[in-house]
């Protein structure tokens, strides 16, 4: 039974990390949700934390099968050592005292004190562990070769891109912006000949994009 509460607390805690996380981010850095936030939409994002690394997977890789099996790897990974963590608080204050309410005290400060020591321990020792049970996964589901995306017509490929890292970073790059960034922050060289793509594409919403538009007009081959 002290399992599975402490699997419970650990799932809830996990949830308010993610809102907590998202909310204290850099403006750029956060979710659409906490541009504007409401209370209801915090406690949809802390129930479905576990689905983040998916998203998060499929947007950096374009590879769904990959995402999930990854993600699931990592929620499964944080899970059995919070687990662990709050079940073991609990266990070291039942032995302290009798009393349940006592109990609870001393299991919150244990847990309190423990996590600025202990999880990141607990985290560094989980590391071998989880690349053990990362390389088979690698090994079924690869991370396919950039080179794959050589025949795309978009902006890579194209003779008028410019690299710009602000835009390009997979995970909080501008191209994950809701509104189009100055022409400068843009990946191309010739932006007054393209605006109308770029307006068209930040138009889209940015989980439908891809990472540069794709087809446009002005598009010649590198």
């Amino acid at each position: 039974m002290e399992i599975v509460v402490s699997a419970i607390l650990a799932y809830l805690l996990s949830g308010i990390s993610q809102v907590t996380k998202d909310l204290n981010g850099r403006v750029i850095d956060r979710p659409m949700w906490a541009m504007k936030p409401t209370l209801v939409k915090a406690i949809l994002v802390a129930l479905t934390w576990p689905t983040r690394p998916i998203i998060e997977g499929r947007y950096s890789t374009g590879q769904l099968g990959r995402a999930i099996v990854f993600g699931v790897l990592g929620v499964i990974t944080q899970m059995a050592v919070l687990t662990a963590f709050i079940w073991g608080a609990y266990a070291i204050a039942s032995l302290v005292f009798d009393n349940f309410v006592l109990q609870l005290i001393l299991a919150a400060v244990i847990a309190f004190i423990g996590s600025l020591f202990v999880l990141p321990l607990a985290s560094l020792l989980m590391m071998p562990i989880t690349l053990i049970l990362a390389w088979p996964l690698d090994l079924l589901f690869p991370l396919k070769s950039e080179a794959q995306t050589s025949q795309i017509k978009w902006c890579r490929t194209c003779k008028h891109h410019r690299k710009v890292s602000d835009y390009e970073d997979t995970m909080k790059g501008l191209w994950h912006e809701a509104s189009m960034p100055r022409s400068d922050k843009l990946p191309c060289k010739i932006v007054l000949e393209t605006s109308q793509v770029w307006e068209a594409y930040y138009e889209t919403e940015p989980k439908s994009r891809s990472l540069f538009p794709k087809d446009c007009p002005q598009y010649e081959q590198a």
